[in-house]
């Protein structure tokens, strides 16, 4: 009997001993680096969203070049005296000649001839030019105001002729006086402009009213486009700045140039006065600014000085 309790003692012993190796291999093993970082959360170990900037065509295509400006080069010469024998020189011929070489020195765009007198006489200046062949007369009917534009930079679109004042008239004109004008195309760039040459009456009223009847022309019919008014306006500035150029946005080149030769010279020499002006203006699409402006001092044979311009001329973005 006691053999077999020993017996049963030795099998429990036993029995024990099985179930506590069984609990020892049912004991979870230590957690591991790796398993810890198995364990991370979805969203600690989801790869971050990457952002991709979409980049417009304005952002990747280069931005467009400021357009360049156009300089248009002005003379402005009332020639009355080249008319007649009388200021020195032998015949009227070297008086177109010393006339027709000064301008071609400034190799200019346009010339303005007010108080020319005949298509003839402007003729025979533009024929003395250098590079003749490239100027082309325009005149009106009745009207002695003449100009030469260069027909190898500019294209001639059209021309008209305009009454702006009777002798006798209300505003006490002293002559019947005319404005002759063109509408000029920049042929490289397109630009377009219109050109004036100016030889309005010495009345102070007959100036004002007539300077007024040109301005408003303009503005009537060629709205968006620049202007370049330029001659002989017979009144010194402190008559032509109440006219309608100062409230219709016109600048003096005399004024408002950035380079200026003798500008303070009297145009007018034997009054000692300054008569004579460039006037421009802004169009909608396009900015007008006096880069140059000198008044011309060699002895010629006129009795006004002439004027030399530079206006650049650019188109708006």
């Amino acid at each position: 009997m006691k053999r077999k309790l020993k017996t049963i003692e030795v099998l429990l012993l036993m029995g024990l001993m099985i179930f506590g190796l069984a609990a020892c291999a049912l004991e979870p093993a230590e957690v591991t680096e790796a398993e810890t970082a198995a364990e991370t959360t979805a969203t600690e170990t989801e790869p971050a969203v990457t952002t991709v900037k979409v980049t417009t065509a304005a952002e990747t295509e280069p931005a467009e070049p400021a357009p360049e400006p156009i300089t248009v080069k002005i003379i402005a010469a009332n020639v009355q005296n080249a008319n007649y024998d009388k200021s020195g020189e032998p015949t009227l011929a070297s008086k177109y000649k010393k006339l027709a070489d000064a301008f071609s020195a400034k190799n200019p765009d346009v010339v303005f001839l007010p108080e020319a007198g005949t298509a003839e006489a402007a003729e025979e200046i533009r024929s003395r030019m250098a590079n003749a062949s490239n100027y082309e007369v325009v005149t009106g009917e009745d009207s002695n105001v003449m100009m030469l534009y260069n027909k190898a930079v500019f294209k001639l679109v059209d021309t008209g002729c305009q009454k702006i004042g009777s002798a006798g008239d209300a505003n006490e004109s002293n002559y019947d006086r005319y404005m002759v004008w063109a509408r000029l195309l920049h042929k490289e760039s397109g630009t377009p402009m219109v050109v004036v040459p100016i030889h309005v009456d010495y009345a102070k009223k007959a100036c004002k009213a007539q300077i007024n009847v040109i301005v408003n022309y303009l503005k009537d019919n060629f709205p968006k486009i620049p202007f370049i008014l330029g001659g002989d306006f017979n009144q010194e500035m402190s008559v032509i700045s109440t006219t309608d150029l100062a409230s219709e946005g016109y600048a003096n080149a005399g004024t408002r140039a950035s380079k200026t030769i003798n500008g303070s010279e009297a145009t007018f020499p034997d009054k000692g006065t300054i008569i004579d002006f460039v006037w421009y203006k802004s169009g909608l699409m396009y900015a007008a600014k006096a880069t140059r402006y000198e008044v011309i001092t060699d002895a010629l044979p006129t009795d006004h000085r002439p004027l030399y311009v530079e206006i650049a001329i650019t188109k708006q973005q």
